[in-house]
């Protein structure tokens, strides 16, 4: 699997066996925890669409995912992935099922329904630090 960083709030994730590749396309944008958080939509979705396809028998040795995302302010956060699943050969007919397939990512479903949340902080001695 491949993900290549197209920009600062974009990537596009190629499948593929082996080894995780990241590649940056630009020499200035490094791998961020949002480029892992948008990675991890993009392999989620790839793998529900993949699984599909080998099922259907369809091809999807050109099946890409491309993500990109929006900041919103108060707290400042990512308030909106746009993403693109790109899979050339793809008949129409098969197109509305693909998108209800690719519905079945747990990430996305995690994103749309948010989990909590708690943290905690740890001292040297093992004891939980109050505020």
């Amino acid at each position: 699997m491949r993900v290549l960083l197209e920009g600062e709030q974009r990537l596009r994730l190629q499948g593929g066996g082996g080894e995780l590749e990241i590649q940056s396309l630009d020499p200035q944008v490094h791998f961020s925890p949002l480029h892992m958080l948008a990675a991890s939509l993009a392999s989620c979705t790839y793998a529900v669409l993949y699984a599909w396809g080998a099922q259907a028998r369809l091809d999807t040795d050109a099946l890409e995912i491309g993500v990109t995302w929006e900041y919103v302010e108060d707290p400042y956060r990512v308030g909106s992935f746009d993403m693109e699943i790109r899979w050339p050969g793809l008949s129409q007919a098969r197109r509305a099922a693909a998108l209800r397939v690719a519905e079945y990512c747990t990430v996305e479903q995690t994103l749309k329904q948010p989990p909590r949340i708690e943290t905690r902080v740890q001292t040297e001695e093992g004891r939980q630090a109050a505020d």
